[in-house]
């Protein structure tokens, strides 16, 4: 935002959750400022994941609330009413992402940026006084992408697609290599325009790769001394972006790109929209590395991840690999937030606890359910965990099902994870029985 005002920082009372409410201390504060309202004007900036932006010149822009200023966006980009349900506004930043509630001021949460950053995320005191949130207009965490597919509109399949390019280029998309290239030629087609030999060469696409794959699709390895380094070659992927390129002007060949522009930005989509994580909000996180047969020697390691949140579901997803290492729907999943234990070093995390459901083979070639626990260890744990709440609740509205022990029911054999298979031999997982038989048994 710019133009802010000088009020002075720490007067605005809040929870950067999701679904956090203002409490009573807050919400005197505010009926104070409405007595006594501010007459300057404010210059707001709000940027869509296309890079683009909506300036705005608001009256008493300090105690302007999120439903005003989204009102104000639909309206200067021409989108029908029927599609509110599909986007929110966020304040977004390096270190944390905050979806805004209609009666949030983001004013104010600004103001109190460094302290939700401090109590939020892990970063150092000297980033944290750089970094500066942004408004950004993008698709709302809680519509279901199943409700995506009949849309038609033009500009809404536009800005649904540039968001969904900025998840895989920063490589919150873990995708198969096959459908990365797709994307890519897709892109290329709407960016570059139809394939022609002339133009379109290897070394046309070899200095902008970054614009098409993330990083990982054609970085060389950090280690490449290391004959045991896990991480596969880089794919030559100025070869298969011109491939790609030449395959989906093919099928393009007789009709106008720029008429038929939604219909490349609906086949971008539908090309992410089977993975789990499609939509799905992101929280930084860590987790227990799996320890060999002398861990009682060793300290555990951590292994730096991201948990993302869907309406259907969660995933764990490791950033150093890019590799989603876990996906479980709601229906196969129990979960429970634990406050951190003091510690003297001030270095304890508030824990998500998550059970879910798993058939596994016994030595006779006969099957049985258990379920398995992962500690998932974040700032924003109690987020997260409000977040899965707000999801089931609404997935129960939804069904008509009241409540229910989910995770002792009968496994999920949706589609949910088919495109990313669980990886469970890399997670530090204790096991139980559905009877109940270990340690102990989660309960939300």
């Amino acid at each position: 935002m710019a133009g802010q005002a000088s009020d002075k920082k720490g007067q605005f009372i809040a929870q950067p959750s999701f679904d956090y409410s203002l409490n009573e201390e807050s919400r005197l504060f505010d009926e104070g400022l409405d007595h006594g309202r501010l007459e300057t004007s404010m210059d707001i900036v709000v940027f869509m994941r296309d890079r683009s932006g909506i300036h705005i010149t608001i009256e008493e822009g300090q105690i302007a609330e999120a439903e005003e200023l989204f009102g104000i966006v639909m309206e200067e980009q021409g989108l029908p009413e029927e599609y509110k349900d599909i986007f929110s506004l966020w304040l977004v930043s390096p270190l944390l992402e905050l979806r805004l509630k209609r009666n949030h001021r983001p004013f104010y949460i600004v103001q109190q940026w460094d302290e939700f950053c401090s109590k939020y995320t892990d970063a150092k005191a000297q980033d944290i006084t750089k970094d500066e949130p942004v408004l950004m207009f993008q698709r709302n965490v809680f519509f279901p992408k199943e409700n995506e597919i009949e849309i038609d509109n033009e500009q809404v399949l536009g800005l649904l697609y540039h968001e969904a390019k900025y998840n895989v280029l920063e490589g919150r998309y873990i995708l198969h290599s096959s459908d990365y290239h797709i994307l890519a030629g897709i892109q290329a087609l709407i960016q570059l325009g139809k394939y022609n030999s002339t133009d379109h060469v290897p070394a046309t696409y070899r200095s902008v790769l970054h614009q098409y794959y993330p990083e990982h699709m054609y970085r060389r390895s950090s280690k490449p001394c290391l004959p045991f380094w896990s991480r596969a070659p880089p794919e030559n992927c100025e070869e298969q972006l011109l491939e790609s390129h030449q395959q989906i002007t093919q099928v393009f060949d007789q009709v106008d790109i720029e008429r038929n522009i939604a219909e490349l930005y609906r086949r971008y989509l539908e090309v992410c929209r089977p993975y789990p994580f499609y939509g799905a909000a992101f929280f930084d996180c860590h987790i227990y590395k799996p320890q060999g047969k002398l861990s009682f020697l060793k300290r555990k390691e951590n292994m730096e991840c991201w948990t993302a949140i869907s309406t259907d579901g969660v995933c764990v997803i490791e950033r150093e690999k890019d590799e989603v290492l876990l996906a479980v729907p709601y229906v196969d999943l129990m979960w429970n937030y634990i406050e951190p234990q003091f510690d003297v070093d001030d270095d304890a995390f508030p824990c998500l606890m998550l059970q879910f459901l798993v058939v596994m083979e016994e030595e006779g070639g006969s099957e049985v359910t258990v379920t398995k626990l992962l500690q998932v260890f974040s700032r924003q744990a109690k987020h997260m965990d409000a977040l899965i709440q707000s999801n089931v609740n609404r997935k129960k509205l939804a069904s008509g099902k009241q409540g229910g022990d989910q995770v002792d029911g009968p496994v999920n054999l949706s589609d949910f994870a088919s495109r990313v298979p669980n990886k469970l031999d890399k997670l530090c997982l204790q096991t139980f029985s559905t009877a109940g038989t270990g340690p102990g048994k989660v309960k939300h």
